[in-house]
């Protein structure tokens, strides 16, 4: 009996997924991603929050050549209510949307971006460092504190994303 139930768990271990080795990034990060989540938490007071809600919409694409491209709005988006967009409109829709375009490269378990459009222009021209790990068909990518465009505060955030393909 205990022999059977060490062999069903070591075969049950073998099936969970794990952590990607570092120098497995490079390949498996190549692809198209769903953003399942993304959260902030402010340094100095350790408080989280969902800047795009529990259901962001977006993608994120990373290609062989160290392409990537993003584009993230947020789940309960107010429709402008004419033809026009007026400017505190604008300013919601604004303040739930982020973008941009770079290349990366991988060293580990951290991937430089060096972006060269953003939809926030201070992050345009700049390279940051993300920290990622992949455990099964799910990313996580956390950064290294920047600061919060609605804010200025110093936040860390983390994303987290479901491989489409």
């Amino acid at each position: 009996m205990t022999r059977t139930l060490i062999t069903a768990a070591t075969l049950a271990s073998l099936t969970l997924p794990f952590p990607a080795r570092a120098e497995d990034l490079a390949s498996q990060i190549v692809g198209l991603w769903k953003y399942v989540s993304l959260t902030t938490k402010e340094v100095a007071s350790g408080k989280e929050t969902k800047l795009f809600g529990d259901n962001p919409k977006g993608y994120l694409l990373y290609t062989k050549s160290g392409r990537s491209m993003w584009v993230l709005v947020g789940d309960n988006r107010a429709k402008p209510a004419g033809a026009a967009v007026t400017d505190a409109e604008a300013v919601g829709l604004f303040r739930t949307l982020t973008s941009g375009s770079g290349t990366y490269k991988i060293e580990g378990m951290t991937l430089t971006a060096a972006f060269d459009t953003s939809w926030n222009e201070r992050w345009t021209g700049t390279t940051q460092k993300r920290y990622i790990e992949i455990v099964g068909n799910k990313l996580t990518i956390t950064s290294d504190p920047v600061k919060a465009t609605a804010t200025g505060l110093d936040i860390v955030i983390t994303n987290v994303l479901e491989r489409v393909e």
